[in-house]
C-alpha cells in the first residue's frame, strides 16, 4: 500500500472514532512502524509491506479502543527527552513540564553554583527526576515510588537519557524509606477526587488508577507530602507540587507554620497547577 494512501485511511478512522488530533497521531503509528521520521511520509516514495500494514492495523485497532498512543509506541515525549513506558505505567503530561522548568529556574536563582540534593516523590517513568538530573549539572536526584514496574522503567530510562550515575530510584510510600534532607523536594502526586474518577476520558482509565485517585477529595497524598516535607527540606529549601485546578484554597487551610507559600503558578489553560513552597 502507499504511504499516504495509508496515512488517510488511517486519519479517516480515528476521526470516525472521534480520536483527538487524528492526523498527528496517524503520522506517529506510521512512522514508529516503519522507522522513519514523521517528515518522510510526505516526502519519501516507500512501500509498505504486508507485515507493517498488519503491524499497523493492529494499533489502530487497539488505539480505536481508546488504549492511550504511548502504551501503543512504548515510548513519550517529555521536556525533549525520550522515556521508555509500558502498560501500568503513569503517562507524564505536558503540564509537568511546568513544574520541571521552575524547579530549575529555583535552582539558578537561589543555589546555583552549589550541588542541591533534589528529592522526587512518586516518579513514575522517571521524567522529572531525569529532566532535573540533565538540565542541574550539579546536583543527585532520588526518585521514589510505591509501584516495582515504574522503579524499573524509570531505572532504565535514566540509562537511556545517560544520567544514571546522578539519579537513584527507591521503593517508598511518600517520605516512608527516606532519611536525608533535601534543597529541593517535587513531586507530581494523584489529585483526583474519587467521585470525578469515572467522568475521565476512557484512555485516562486505562493507566494505573492509584497515579491518578488520592481519596474523596483529592488531597490525600498532598496532604501527607506537605505536612511531613518540613522534616525532609533544609532550611530555606522548597517544595515545588503540581495540583489540581482547584485545590488551592483547601490546600491553604493546611500549611504547616515551618512553610511559606512562595509562589503559584498557572497551566496552559490559566488554571493554578503548580504551588511552591518555602521552608522558613
Amino acid at each position: 500500500m502507499d504511504l499516504r494512501d495509508l496515512l488517510k485511511l488511517t486519519k479517516d478512522e480515528f476521526q470516525k472514532y472521534n480520536i483527538d488530533s487524528p492526523y498527528l497521531e496517524a503520522e506517529i503509528i506510521i512512522s514508529e512502524v516503519l522507522k522513519i521520521e514523521r517528515h518522510k511520509i510526505y516526502t519519501e516514495n516507500i512501500k509498505v509491506s504486508e507485515s507493517k500494514y498488519k503491524k499497523i492495523k493492529e494499533l489502530v485497532e487497539k488505539r480505536k479502543r481508546r488504549v492511550p498512543l504511548p502504551y501503543l509506541i512504548k515510548k513519550v515525549y517529555f521536556y525533549d527527552c525520550e522515556f521508555k513506558i509500558e502498560k501500568g505505567v503513569f503517562i507524564p503530561r505536558p503540564e509537568t513540564e511546568l513544574l520541571v522548568e521552575k524547579t530549575i529556574n529555583i535552582y539558578r536563582q537561589y543555589f546555583y553554583p552549589e550541588k542541591v540534593k533534589i528529592l522526587d516523590i512518586g516518579t513514575g517513568t522517571g521524567n522529572i527526576s531525569i529532566t532535573l538530573a540533565k538540565n542541574i549539572e550539579n546536583c543527585e536526584v532520588i526518585g521514589v515510588d510505591i509501584s516495582k514496574k515504574s522503579l524499573r522503567i524509570a531505572y532504565e530510562n535514566s540509562i537511556l537519557n545517560k544520567v544514571e550515575k546522578k539519579v537513584k530510584f527507591l521503593f517508598s510510600d511518600v517520605f516512608e524509606n527516606i532519611d536525608d534532607k533535601f534543597e529541593l523536594i517535587v513531586s507530581n502526586p494523584p489529585y483526583i477526587k474519587e467521585d470525578e474518577y469515572e467522568k475521565l476520558a476512557e484512555e485516562i482509565k486505562k493507566e494505573p488508577k492509584k497515579g491518578l485517585v488520592a481519596g474523596k477529595d483529592g488531597l490525600k497524598i498532598i496532604k501527607k507530602i506537605i505536612e511531613k516535607v518540613s522534616y525532609y527540606l533544609k532550611k530555606k529549601g522548597f517544595l515545588i507540587i503540581e495540583i489540581g485546578y482547584n485545590q488551592v484554597k483547601e490546600i491553604k487551610k493546611f500549611i504547616p507554620k515551618e512553610l511559606c507559600l512562595f509562589e503559584i503558578k498557572k497551566d496552559f489553560s490559566f488554571c493554578d497547577r503548580i504551588m511552591v513552597f518555602k521552608k522558613i
